[in-house]
């Protein structure tokens, strides 16, 4: 499986927060290259990989869809206002070319603010919003609607043999990680009834996920999402890509599998990162693990550095690595 390839194409699809039928089509395609699966997508939108067995119910999952915009309102001439969902600072948008999509297809707006020389003092002091900020469609902008979405415009690349650059690798590193787990546990004898979730919309609340959760109802679930590396934040230790997958302790994870997959992880020489979380981890995890009389959870992240911005960066050996923690985990029934 060429991993680089598929994160790049998965990077460079566009899935905002409840479109993600171009993400959910690719991965679906993926996943039917490789045998002993079957799949279906369900009335949310979500894909779910089933591998067949007898044995412990393990469903594992990872959202599918990215940060966007909103065009909220139309200007003079070729202007237009326009919001984020998923949580993006204003600072990081100035200047980009964004990918608007139409209801006749795709136009390109450059996002501008009132230039530096023209700015008040007040203005040059004051913390930059979206309301500073306009989109400037030149080409096809009688196409543009109020309620179009917009994602970033930029194509993934590979910054040398190790690390991949692109948008939406939050979570887009995760459903390869995914899909290179299912390809390795071809390599094991595997009874147990496992499902790999490709989630939609969890960066506008996390329904896909907490609604599979609910219609798999598993015994054990394993949510796989971002993390901040590379970066000091003060009374947390520092996650470093390239030193393998970040376990996630916390009052959402199931404390004894934690102690299980860590366990596992020593055993079969796989370098691991321990990342305490608070009451939430604003993932998918906070949802699942309470779903129906509750789920016993885990939660894997990969360190990526300049989360939702229009290039984050992951090491690739981190996604095989935790490919491979979790195929052998997956293969010894959690346990």
């Amino acid at each position: 499986m060429d991993i680089k390839t598929i994160l790049k194409n998965l990077s460079n699809l566009d899935g905002p927060s409840g479109y993600e039928y171009k993400v959910i089509e690719y991965i679906k395609t993926e996943a039917e290259k490789i045998p002993n699966t079957t799949n279906y997508v369900d009335n949310q939108g979500n894909l779910i990989v089933k591998r067949e067995g007898k044995g412990k119910k393990i469903a594992l999952f990872a959202h599918t869809d990215e940060i966007g915009f909103v065009i909220t309102k139309k200007e003079l001439g070729n202007y237009f206002r326009f919001h984020t969902f998923g949580g993006v600072d204003p600072k990081i948008v100035i200047s980009q070319r964004l990918r608007i999509h139409t209801k006749k297809g795709i136009a390109y707006g450059v996002v501008g603010m009132l230039e530096p020389h023209l700015q008040t003092e007040e203005m040059r002091q004051r913390v930059l919003t979206f309301d500073d900020l306009f989109m400037d469609v030149v080409e096809n902008s009688e196409y543009v609607s109020i309620g179009d979405l917009a994602t970033f415009s930029s194509e993934a690349f590979e910054l040398n043999e190790k690390y991949v650059t692109g948008k939406a690798l939050d979570n887009r590193a995760s459903c390869t990680t995914l899909l290179y787990t299912l390809y390795l546990l071809n390599q094991y004898v595997v009874e147990n009834e496992v499902y790999f979730v490709f989630s939609v919309r969890e960066e506008d609340g996390t329904s896909g996920a907490s609604t599979s959760a609910y219609h798999i109802n598993p015994d054990l679930a394993i949510v796989l999402d971002v993390t901040h590396g590379d970066i000091y934040r003060p009374g947390y230790p520092k996650i470093e890509t390239g030193k393998g997958p970040v376990l996630d302790i916390g009052t959402m994870v199931d404390y004894k599998y934690f102690e299980k997959i860590k366990n596992i992880a020593e055993k079969i020489s796989v370098n691991y990162q321990i990342e305490p979380n608070g009451e939430h981890s604003h993932t998918d995890t906070d949802r699942i693990q309470i779903t129906r009389e509750g789920i016993p959870t885990l939660l894997i992240s990969i360190p990526l550095r300049y989360m939702h911005t229009p290039y984050e960066v992951v090491n690739i050996k981190d996604i095989e690595e935790t490919a491979r923690l979790l195929s052998y985990f997956i293969a010894t029934g959690g346990e």
